[in-house]
C-alpha cells in the first residue's frame, strides 16, 4: 500500500484541505454574527480539521446568503450572558486526535508555580534526563561488545571490553545521581506551563498558546501531566481503558485548541496545534493508550517505526509530526487490520473500534478570549467537584480555592480586599490587575505580579513574593468582619461586611451565627493546601490542623502592616507581639513545608518508625515557639530565635543545603545565633529545644480591631488595669447565645461517647465470660464479683443524673 492510500473503514481519514477552509469560514461568520471572537485560522486547519470524523466538516456547515455558517444544531453557547461565555462546536473527533490538558485541577497540587527559577531547573532536569538516556545506551552497547568478543580474543581485548563496561556504568551512576539532584531541586514536581489567549493583529482569539519551549521540555511536561493523571485515577473503581474498549465513549467532553511553540535541536521554531481535553483528560489518555501512542509523541512527534505503513522502509531517524499525517497513518493501519477476517481479537483495531470517533464540544468562539483559560479551568473545577471520582485532599482544597478566587472576582471585591487589607490602603483597587493577580494566586502564572502588594521595605525576591501570596490567601480565606455595632438589636442579624458572604457562598457554609468547628477545619485545610503550593516540598494539610479556630473564621485575620524586615527589627528590639505575628503568620508555612519540617500532623502513624521528634499537635509546636520569646527554655536566646526565623524564611529558596541533605536544610543555630556544624535543624532538634507546653486555647493573639489604623513599631499599645472590666449584660447575652449551639453539639458528642464506652464495657465482660467457659475455668471469687457489681452501680448512679438535668435544660430553653 502506498503512503497516500487510506483504506476505507471505521477509522476516519483527515478532512480534505478544501473542507477545512470551508469549516473555518463557517466558524468565523458564525462567531461574528453571535458576537464572539473566533479561533485562529491555523488552529482550524492544523488542529481541528484533521481531527474531525468522516463527513463532520460537511455535516456541521451550511450556505446562507452566499456564505458558509455553522448549522444551528451544530453549536451552542456555554455560560451564556457571562464574560466567560464560550461558543462550542458539537462534532465527533478521531479517537486519537486530542491530548490530556496539562492544566487539570485534580492534579493541581502536583505542580509548581511557573517562576523563572523553576523553568531553569526544568531545563537542567531535561538535559540530565537526556544524558542518562545516552549513558544507558552506552552501557548496553559496551555490554553487547563484551558479549560479542570471540573466544580467541586476547586478554588485552577482554580487559579493554570489561573496562569499557565499568566506565560506562560509572558514568551512568554519576548521571543518575545528578538527575536525582535535579529532581530534588524541583521537589520532584514540575512548573505549570503558562497559557494565554492567542493574539493576532493585536486582538485576542479563542485559542490558547504556551510560551516558547524546547521540544524536549514540552514532551517532559506532557509526560509528567499524564503520569500525575494516572496516579490520581488509581482511585477509580474500574478500568477506564477497558470501559472505553467495551462500551466506547458516550459523554461529550470539552476540547480547546492550543498552540505550543517548540524549538527543535537545530534551533528551528515551529508551532504545534493540538486539541486539548479541558474536560475528560483521563479519557483522552486512555484512548491514546488504546491506540498505542503516548501523549508526548502526539505532541512533539511519533517515531516512524510506530506508524510504519506496509511496504514503507523503516527509518529510525524519521519522526511524524503533522497531526493530519499522524491520524492518516493510524487510520490506514487500523482499517487494514480491521478488514482482515483473521484479525486478532485483542489487537489494536479490534480494541479501538468503539472509540474510532468520539463526541466532543470544541471551543471555537469566546466572548472574552483573554479569560478563556480561566473559564475552562473553572469548567474543569466544576466537573470534578461534582464528579464521581474522589479528589485527593489537597487537590479538593485547591479546587475550592480556585472557586473562591473566582467568586471574589465575580463580586468585584478581589482588588478592594487586597488593596485594603494586604497593601494597607497604600494603593487603590483600580490600580491592581485583578486578572493577573487571580492567575498568580491559583498558580497559573508567576508571583511577580504581586510585587505591587509588597510592604514598604521589602525587596522583590522569591521569599517576599511567597510571603505576600500567603498574606493574600490568609485574608481571602479568613476575611475581616466588622465588630458588632453597639446599637444593634439583640435578635438582629450580625452585619458581616462585604467579604464574608462571598466566602460563605463559594464554600457553601452555614450562617455567621453558627459557630462550629467543622467550618474552621475546612477553611484551615484550604489555607494549608494553598500555602503549601508556594514551596518545593509541600507539607500535608493535616500539619496545619488547629492553627485557625472559630474566632478567625467569625472575625477574620487582618495582616500586619509591617514588612518582614520591619517585623524582624521589632523582634530584635524586644517586641513580643511582633514575634508572635512573625511566628503565626510568616514562619508557620515554612515550618510545615520546609526540607526538614518542624511541624507535622498530630498522628502517631505519620511516616511510621521514621518519624522525627515527638507526637504533638501543630498548635502546641507553634505556641512553644511563641512562648520561647518571653519565657525561653534552657539554652534558648533571642539571638537563636532570630537566626532560626531567618533560616526558615530563606531556606525554601536556597539551592543548597547541609551536605548529604536536601537543598533548603540548614545547621541548627547556637545561643549566639551562629550555625552549629554537625547539628541538623530538624524536628527532633526542634522538639528537644522547644518542648511540649500547656496553654489555654484562648491565648491566641487577637487581630487589631481597626483595619485602617497604622501599626507602629514596638510602642506600648496595651496596659493592664488593676481591676477587671465587667462584661455588660448585652455582650454576655450575645456571647452565651453564640456558645449555646457549640455546647449542645459538644454535649451530644460526649453522650454518644459515653454510650459507646459502656457498650465496649459490656462486650468486654461478655467476651471474658465466654473465654472462661471455653477454658473450663472456675468463676472469679464472690468478693471480686461483688466489687465489680458495686462499680457498675456507681456508673449507673452517675448516668441517672443525666436525665433530670436534661429535663431542666429543656424547660429552661423554652425561655431563651
Amino acid at each position: 500500500m502506498s503512503a497516500q492510500e487510506t483504506p476505507e473503514g471505521s477509522f476516519p481519514p483527515p478532512t480534505h484541505s478544501t473542507w477545512a477552509e470551508n469549516l473555518y469560514e463557517a466558524i468565523f461568520n458564525t462567531c461574528v454574527a453571535e458576537g464572539f471572537a473566533p479561533v485562529p485560522r491555523q488552529a482550524v486547519l492544523e488542529g481541528l480539521a484533521p481531527a474531525l470524523g468522516r463527513g463532520e466538516a460537511k455535516r456541521v456547515t451550511e450556505r446562507r446568503r452566499g456564505s458558509r455558517f455553522l448549522r444551528a444544531t451544530a453549536y451552542h453557547i456555554e455560560q451564556r450572558d457571562t464574560d466567560g461565555a464560550l461558543l462550542v462546536l458539537k462534532v465527533e473527533l478521531h479517537g486519537a486526535a486530542t491530548l490530556p490538558w496539562v492544566i487539570n485541577d485534580r492534579t493541581r497540587s502536583a505542580w509548581l508555580h511557573p517562576s523563572a527559577e523553576n523553568q531553569e531547573r526544568l531545563e537542567e532536569l531535561v538535559d540530565q534526563q537526556r544524558l542518562v538516556a545516552a549513558w544507558t545506551v552506552g552501557v548496553e552497547r559496551a555490554k553487547a561488545a563484551l558479549r560479542a568478543l570471540a573466544s580467541t580474543a586476547t586478554p588485552a581485548e577482554k580487559d579493554a571490553a570489561v573496562a569499557a563496561v565499568a566506565t560506562a556504568e560509572e558514568e551512568l551512576a554519576c548521571a543518575k545521581k545528578e538527575l536525582e539532584a535535579c529532581e530534588q531541586a524541583l521537589g520532584k514536581r514540575r512548573p505549570l506551563p503558562v497559557v494565554r489567549a492567542v493574539t493576532e493583529d493585536g486582538a485576542p482569539l479563542a485559542a490558547l498558546t504556551t510560551e516558547d519551549v524546547r521540544a524536549e521540555v514540552a514532551a517532559e511536561v506532557q509526560r509528567y501531566a499524564v503520569e500525575m493523571l494516572r496516579r490520581r485515577a488509581r482511585q477509580r473503581p474500574y478500568d477506564l481503558v477497558e470501559s472505553l474498549v467495551q462500551e466506547g465513549q458516550r459523554d461529550s467532553t470539552v476540547v480547546v485548541l492550543q498552540r505550543t511553540p517548540v524549538i527543535d535541536r537545530d534551533g528551528a521554531r515551529r508551532y504545534v496545534w493540538r486539541g486539548q481535553q479541558a474536560t475528560g483528560a483521563n479519557r483522552a489518555d486512555a484512548r491514546l493508550e488504546t491506540f498505542g501512542i503516548s501523549a508526548q509523541q502526539l505532541l512533539t512527534g511519533v517515531p516512524q517505526a510506530v506508524l510504519r505503513l506496509p511496504g514503507e522502509e523503516e527509518n529510525r531517524r524519521m519522526v511524524v509530526r503533522g497531526l493530519g499525517e499522524i491520524l492518516r497513518r493510524i487510520s490506514a493501519l487500523l482499517n487494514a487490520e480491521y478488514a482482515d477476517p483473521d484479525r486478532a481479537p485483542e489487537g489494536r483495531a479490534q480494541r479501538a473500534v468503539r472509540i474510532a470517533q468520539v463526541p466532543a464540544r470544541v471551543v471555537v468562539g469566546a466572548k472574552k478570549p483573554e479569560r478563556l483559560e480561566e473559564s475552562l479551568r473553572q469548567l474543569n473545577v466544576h466537573e470534578h467537584l461534582r464528579g464521581q471520582l474522589d479528589y485527593e485532599d489537597m487537590d479538593r482544597s485547591l479546587g475550592l480555592w480556585s472557586t473562591l478566587v473566582k467568586a471574589y472576582q465575580a463580586a468585584g471585591l478581589l482588588g478592594e480586599l487586597l488593596a485594603q487589607e494586604v497593601a494597607q490602603g497604600r494603593i487603590v483597587a483600580g490600580e491592581l490587575d485583578e486578572n493577573a493577580i487571580a492567575d498568580a494566586l491559583v498558580g497559573a502564572r508567576a508571583l511577580d505580579v504581586l510585587k505591587v502588594l509588597l510592604s514598604p521595605g521589602d525587596e522583590v525576591s522569591p521569599m517576599t513574593l511567597r510571603d505576600v501570596a500567603i498574606r493574600c490567601a490568609t485574608v481571602m480565606v479568613f476575611p475581616p468582619v466588622p465588630p458588632r455595632p453597639e446599637n444593634l438589636a439583640p435578635r438582629a442579624p450580625m452585619p458581616t461586611g462585604r467579604y464574608w458572604p462571598v466566602v460563605r457562598t463559594a464554600l457553601q457554609e452555614a450562617s455567621w451565627a453558627q459557630r462550629n468547628g467543622d467550618r474552621a477545619k475546612r477553611r484551615t485545610e484550604i489555607w494549608a493546601a494553598v500555602v503549601a503550593q508556594h514551596f518545593l516540598r509541600p507539607g500535608p494539610p493535616a500539619a496545619a490542623e488547629g492553627l485557625f479556630g472559630k474566632p478567625e473564621v467569625q472575625f477574620g485575620v487582618r495582616p500586619d502592616a509591617r514588612s518582614l524586615a520591619s517585623l524582624l527589627t521589632a523582634c530584635r528590639q524586644g517586641d513580643a507581639a511582633a514575634w508572635e505575628t512573625l511566628v503565626r503568620r510568616h514562619l508557620v508555612p515554612g515550618m510545615i513545608s520546609g526540607a526538614e519540617p518542624f511541624i507535622t500532623p498530630n498522628e502517631g502513624s505519620f511516616k511510621a518508625a521514621d518519624r522525627k521528634g515527638v507526637r504533638r499537635s501543630p498548635s502546641n509546636a507553634v505556641q512553644s515557639l511563641v512562648n520561647a520569646y518571653t519565657h525561653p527554655p534552657q539554652g534558648v536566646t533571642r539571638e537563636l530565635l532570630l537566626a532560626f526565623a531567618e533560616e526558615v524564611l530563606h531556606a525554601p529558596d536556597a539551592g543548597f543545603g547541609v551536605p548529604d541533605q536536601a537543598p533548603g536544610t540548614f545547621w541548627a543555630p547556637d545561643p549566639l545565633g551562629h550555625p552549629r556544624e554537625g547539628v541538623l535543624a530538624d524536628k527532633e532538634w526542634f522538639d528537644d529545644l522547644f518542648p511540649l507546653t500547656s496553654f489555654r486555647k484562648g491565648e491566641r493573639q487577637k487581630p487589631p480591631a481597626d483595619a485602617g489604623a497604622e501599626v507602629q513599631g514596638s510602642g506600648e499599645d496595651t496596659v493592664e488595669l488593676e481591676e477587671e472590666i465587667q462584661e455588660s449584660p448585652l455582650a454576655r447575652m450575645t456571647r452565651l447565645r453564640a456558645e449555646l449551639a457549640s455546647a449542645v453539639t459538644s454535649s451530644t458528642v460526649s453522650a454518644a461517647a459515653v454510650a459507646e464506652e459502656i457498650a465496649r464495657l459490656l462486650a468486654t465482660v461478655q467476651d471474658a465470660v465466654r473465654a472462661r467457659e471455653d477454658a473450663g475455668d472456675e468463676m472469679e471469687p464472690a468478693d471480686v464479683r461483688a466489687l465489680y457489681v458495686e462499680d457498675f452501680n456507681n456508673i449507673k448512679a452517675e448516668a441517672a443524673k443525666v436525665a433530670p438535668l436534661l429535663d431542666k435544660a429543656t424547660v429552661a430553653v423554652m425561655s431563651l
